[in-house]
Formats: C-alpha cells, structure tokens, sequence
C-alpha cells in the first residue's frame, strides 16, 4: 500500500480496500510505486503481499489482507507481487517480494493476534494454501513465516509447514524469514522450549528458516555459532541458507551497487503517482445499502459530520504509515507536511463552507465529547455522516 515510511511517498488503500475494487491493477501499482519508492530510499527488499486470508473478523489484522476469497486473493496477490518485484534481477526499480505470513495466520480462534488457529488440513489446504501457491507459481523471491501455533503446533518449528509443505509440496525455492522474534518467542512467549538456545536449534534443525527476524538482539547468532561448534546443527545445513540468501543478494544486484540510486528519489510523490493512489481509492468506496436513496448528498442538504476520522489524515492511513502504529498524537496530521487530505478537508473543497462537525469522540472510543451540542445539531441536519 505504498512505501509509508519514505518522506512524500504516496499512501494506498489498504489491502482489504485493494480488494474491494475487484481490480488487480491497482495492486500491481501500489506495487510497482511502493518498489520504486523503497528502492529510492536504498532498501531492496519489502514484507509485502501479504498472503493471509481473512477468516476471524475479530482480528485486528483483517485491514492488510486482500479478503476471505481464495481465488480474489490469489489474483490480488499475484498482481500485487507483479508490481513489486516484476524483472527484479534486471529492473533496479523493483524489489524482492516477501509473501507472508505462511501459513493460516488469519484465524486465530479468539481474534487475539497469537492464538492458537484450528484449521483441519483439508481446509489448510484448499483455503488458505492457494494464495501462496500463486505467488509462488510466479516466482517470489522470499516469504515470511507465520506468528503463532495451528493445532497447536508452532509454525516457525514445523517440519511440515516450513519444509514438507512450503518447500516439497508447493515448491518454494527462495530464502525464508521468521516474523518478528518468532525463534525467541518459543522460549518467551509459547514455552515450547526451555530457552532461546533450544528455540533455535528446534527452528533451524526442523525447518527451511533461513534467517531470523530480530532488531537489537544478539541471541540468534550467538546461539548457532555454539549450536554448530558442538555439533548441534551441521554446517550443511548453515550451508544451505547462506547459499539462499547470498543468491537473493546476487539477485537484487547488491554485490555490483548496494546504494540508492538519486534519480529515483526524484519520482516519489509525483503527479502520476497521487493519481494513481486517488484511482485505487475511489475504486475502492464500497455502498453496502443506500436505503430511501440518503445518497449522493446534495449541496442544499443540512448535513451534521460527527467522528474522529472525518478530520485526520493519520487515522485516515491506519497503521504501517509513517510509523509501526502511525503517527503519534504529538506529531498529528504534521509529520505529512501538508500532502495528507482529510475527509472535512475535501467536503470544503466541493461545498465552498466550513462543514458543520464534532469529533464527538476519540479514536479509542473511550472519551465523549460534545454530546449535548451533537443532539442539537443533528435535531436540525437533514443527514449525519459517521467517521469512526
């Protein structure tokens, strides 16, 4: 959905709404933009389609996935894929793609975003396998490896997951990372093993990981230079996925120039790529009823905007954009310098006057504010627009 993280890049519909335009080129432009985009930042490689299907509504993650369809997910992964990585190996406007997150990541049974998935094989299978088989059928470069258990069993240490199925069965060739801190989460988190020493013997020793996903910490490299000096993983199998990830390097072209090329941090941002962005979002406003035909609104309507989001291009973008989780109350609407738009915003641009609103709450939907003024006001509109 863009490369949120760089200064002016443009900023897609999420994947869901990607979805709901039922047109996958506009996955293939939020890819091929946001490629272009992190490459003129000098990073090569993007976490990016993300592969899940939406089953439990209760998770928090269901805004990042193309939807519960098999098959429209498939589409929009391979088009999204397309855009990203494309001709990788001669086309230094494109990155790796990383399908993630393998596998059934998108029911855990109580929506908590860890929990334990039940998910038979048979549905694994037939529902939940297919959008990575497309990606794969189209050649990513890399994948990404779940969070948490399915039938209680540990994605990250499954022989059956990460080697039989993801390797043998569906054929995946390129180099495999763990999500955030998964090897260490065993011995933290899950209790699956006694600490994080054991936690990367089991992952390395059972599975095709190639590399482990960790920010500041040391553990994992500490702990496979003991675990192979004594014997405990075989430096075949170390062997195995350097081979992997040196190739990916060779791939992207790092051994010939690893930096950013200037000429590309000139095109992000530009006129063709809001366009672009302003398309797939039009494309992706979704009427689910129009009872007594409320819509389109009409100038001469008294209409009463009510909601937080309704002024804020922050949460307007969700999380990913700018920041992990957005961008803090401190640095509100700001950190966008004057590119982001809001809702109020467009509302003045076509009605030429200051919108009638209240933020009636906050984002949380802990905080009432307003309300007896609300109740005046809308006692008086004609329509009431809701953005939460």
């Amino acid at each position: 959905r863009g490369s949120n993280y760089v200064a002016g890049a443009v900023i897609f519909p999420v994947g869901a709404a990607t979805a709901a335009t039922f047109n996958p080129s506009f996955a293939y432009d939020a890819g091929r933009i946001a490629a272009k985009d992190t490459r003129a930042a000098g990073v090569h490689w993007a976490f990016a389609p993300i592969s899940d299907l939406t089953v439990n509504k209760l998770w928090l993650r269901v805004y990042e996935n193309f939807g519960e369809d098999p098959l429209l997910s498939s589409r929009m992964t391979t088009a999204s894929f397309g855009g990203y990585q494309g001709d990788y190996k001669n086309d230094r406007t494109r990155v790796a793609a990383c399908m993630k997150h393998f596998i059934g990541y998108g029911y855990p049974f109580d929506g908590k975003d860890r929990s334990n998935r039940h998910i038979a094989t048979h549905e694994l299978l037939e529902y939940y396998v297919p959008p990575f088989k497309a990606a794969i059928d189209a050649g990513v470069a890399t994948a990404m490896e779940s969070y948490g258990v399915i039938n209680n069993v540990p994605v990250v240490m499954s022989h059956y997951y990460l080697q039989t199925l993801l390797r043998k069965k569906l054929g995946f060739k390129g180099m495999l990372v763990t999500d955030w801190g998964e090897i260490n989460s065993q011995a933290s988190t899950y209790f699956t093993a006694r600490d994080t020493e054991q936690a990367t013997w089991a992952a390395i020793n059972r599975t095709s990981v190639d590399m482990s996903m960790v920010a500041e910490d040391e553990s994992f490299g500490k702990n496979m230079l003991d675990l192979v000096a004594n014997g405990y993983i075989s430096e075949s199998r170390i062997d195995e996925s350097v081979a992997r990830i040196l190739q990916l390097k060779k791939d992207l072209g790092l051994f010939e120039q690893p930096f950013a090329d200037p000429k590309l941090a000139a095109t992000v941002g530009s006129a063709q790529d809001v366009k672009a962005a302003r398309d797939a979002v039009r494309e992706s406003i979704t009427l689910l009823k129009n009872s007594n035909n409320i819509l389109p609104l009409k100038l001469t309507d008294r209409v009463l905007f009510v909601g937080p989001t309704l002024n804020s291009t922050r949460y307007l973008a969700g999380g990913w954009n700018v920041h992990w989780q957005g961008p803090s109350d401190e640095e509100g609407d700001s950190v966008y310098q004057g590119f982001g738009d809001t809702i109020l915003k467009g509302v003045r641009e076509v009605t030429g006057a200051n919108p009638v609103y209240f933020e009636g709450t906050d984002i949380n939907g802990t905080e009432l504010n307003d309300i007896d003024a609300i109740i005046a006001a809308a006692k008086s509109a004609d329509k009431i627009v809701v953005g939460l």
